[in-house]
């Protein structure tokens, strides 16, 4: 992964340019015609020698990780991806969508590159559980993570998560992208059904079950107060990672993400409101900590994921493995708080009965 610039394909860089109305800086266009080039031809070779595994991929009984961001989506991901009867996209696959097909087994075998997210510092390796959302962006799909290279644009990068708001070129180019590396993931992962986890995809639900008819959808969610500030530190260290364009102030982040969430959580709601007992579960981020192992078998049992007792063990040493862990949290002012509270009283009802 490219700490500043992240992998972008020229067509990324392109579509970028373009739709933001960005300048032709020397920068701008290095990393379009050297670097984005590069990865360009990469992708067209991994599809051509590819195209016999792609087209076995199955797409039946995926498992989608729903939650706003830092909800406990990464938490409950990669414990779910302890399963070794699923398969899901890694950090090396979604950083380098490219030519992960060609590349990951030789870059797992070696142990990988490891880091810390900027936002937590949680360990991330190469072969950690990964939000797809970085693959999408990487292949030139629009996505809010362009503002993750141009802070300025968040309050409108964000409006782009949900695909059927995008131009119907744009839309189509979305599901292509999303269907193409969802194939090689599955092919990589030898057919098993694949978990996936992005925050993203909360406000993308409808088009996912049209792409995934069969998939399982597990949301979780965390106090929107103590949210609030986690979401805030995660956008600002992760735009102090790869931002190319100017900052932004804490309080316009703060904007941003006050205005978001409303819509976020109404195209949640939409998406998931007919969805059987079976394909639809919510949890509380705080039930989960307290109780990993109770929470996770009464996933597996009203979900149909399969029998837990193989779980059970690997659950329980992946937990005492974390036990030193503490996720960091810290309360808004009291102006904000007043805003949360009347702006989105009623998320804040609905986290109170789910807790």
């Amino acid at each position: 992964m490219s700490r500043l610039y992240l992998n972008l394909t020229a067509g990324s860089w392109r579509q970028l340019r373009r739709n933001w109305k960005l300048p032709a800086s020397p920068m701008l266009m290095w990393q379009t015609l050297v670097p984005g080039t590069m990865f360009s031809a990469m992708a067209s070779v991994q599809k051509t020698i590819s195209r016999e595994h792609l087209a076995k991929a199955n797409f039946r009984n995926a498992v989608v990780v729903l939650g706003y961001w830092r909800s406990g989506t990464t938490l409950l991901h990669e414990l779910l991806c302890l399963d070794t009867r699923y398969t899901y996209p890694t950090t090396h696959a979604c950083m380098n969508p490219h030519h992960f097909m060609m590349s990951e087994a030789a870059a797992l075998a070696r142990g990988g590159a490891s880091m810390h997210r900027p936002m937590d510092e949680m360990e991330v390796r190469s072969s950690s559980p990964q939000e797809d959302e970085f693959a999408f962006l990487s292949l030139g799909a629009r996505s809010p993570y362009e503002a993750l290279l141009m802070p300025s644009i968040l309050p409108d990068a964000l409006k782009l998560t949900d695909p059927r708001d995008l131009s119907p070129e744009d839309e189509k180019r979305w599901r292509e992208i999303f269907v193409n590396f969802l194939r090689g993931v599955s092919a990589r992962g030898m057919g098993r059904p694949m978990i996936l986890k992005s925050p993203t995809h909360g406000a993308r639900v409808s088009t996912l079950r049209e792409l995934l008819p069969e998939a399982r959808y597990i949301l979780i969610a965390r106090d929107p107060m103590i949210n609030f500030e986690s979401v805030v530190r995660m956008w600002k260290k992760m735009f102090e990672s790869y931002a190319i364009g100017p900052m932004i102030s804490d309080d316009q982040i703060r904007e941003a993400v006050l205005q978001d969430r409303p819509r976020f959580e109404g195209k949640l709601t939409a998406g998931t409101a007919d969805l059987p007992a079976n394909r639809f579960a919510a949890i509380a981020y705080e039930s989960l900590v307290a109780n990993p192992l109770g929470v996770i078998e009464d996933l597996y049992g009203r979900l149909e994921l399969g029998n837990f007792d193989p779980m059970r063990e690997v659950l329980q040493a992946e937990m005492n493995r974390r036990s030193g862990y503490k996720a960091k949290a810290s309360m808004p002012s009291a102006a904000w708080q007043e805003r949360i509270s009347q702006e989105w009283a009623p998320l804040l009802t609905r986290h109170s009965a789910l807790a």
